[in-house]
């Protein structure tokens, strides 16, 4: 998943252990009972940024984007429908990390199954302008990911509209997570493959204070590949998200760390 790689190899300033996700799909349009735009992406958009994400078989997505020259950083999720070369979301949210924000950002957009999706990113409900990206399907999203390949530490950065901090994220064997902030905010949760797809599943519940969203149960999605970990989950009300980006500790690396 190069749109893994390319996201995390960032230096991301975001929010610490203070958000995170959960769909709340209560105001959402109507999705496909199978997305046909379903996939993995990776691309760009008018603005420069690498962006990377997935739309799943439900029509729920999450796009990050990333500028590490411009220290750009941000979350772009909702569930949209996907029919006749259509791609469109009227409950789409842009979580501005970098610019502490978050709005009601509506897209439309083109597809072409298991190729592309293209199109726009209107900056407010008002469709007044709007930001254009393309991005194109990675095949990985059809192999099924399997937990004892992700299985381990990983360490980066966390982040939300709140703050930013660096942070580990800690899968086990079982789908388990736990993570930390510098801060000493910590998070506990679980991991489950989504279906056949290279996609995980997953939902965290924050500690109490320094947490940002003390007690806060989340949800969203993880992937992994190439040792390098991208979480991207929004609160259960959409008012916030939590990205994380990290690179997975390896043997030989904390051998020589240790000496």
């Amino acid at each position: 998943m190069k749109l893994v790689v390319a996201l995390s190899a960032l230096t991301i300033v975001a929010a610490g252990c203070g958000g995170g996700g959960s769909d709340d799909n209560s105001s959402v349009s109507a999705a496909s009972a199978i997305n046909a735009a379903q996939g993995l992406y990776g691309g760009t958009d008018a603005n420069d940024n690498t962006v990377g994400g997935v739309v799943l078989d439900s029509g729920a997505f999450y796009f990050v984007y990333a500028d590490s020259s411009t220290d750009s950083l941000g979350l772009v999720q909702g569930t949209a429908s996907a029919a006749h070369g259509t791609f469109q979301s009227s409950d789409a949210r842009t979580f501005d990390i970098s610019g502490k924000s978050a709005s009601d950002t509506p897209i439309l957009a083109g597809y072409n199954e298991k190729n592309s999706v293209q199109g726009a990113i209107y900056t407010s409900a008002a469709k007044q302008s709007s930001t254009k990206f393309n991005v194109l399907y990675d095949a990985n999203y059809e192999r099924p990911v399997a937990l004892s390949a992700v299985a381990g530490k990983y360490s980066g950065s966390a982040g939300s509209t709140r703050g930013g901090e660096t942070a580990t994220f800690t899968i086990g064997d079982d789908g388990s997570i736990k993570g930390a902030g510098a801060s000493g905010c910590t998070f506990t949760g679980t991991a489950t493959p989504h279906g056949n797809t290279d996609v995980l599943d997953a939902t965290i519940t924050f500690g109490p204070s320094p947490c940002y969203y003390s007690g806060a149960t989340l949800s969203g999605v993880v992937f992994v590949s190439n040792n390098q970990l991208l979480a991207a989950l929004t609160l259960p009300n959409r008012s916030d998200a939590f990205v994380v980006a990290g690179s997975k500790w390896l043997m030989a690396t904390a051998a020589v760390s240790a000496r």
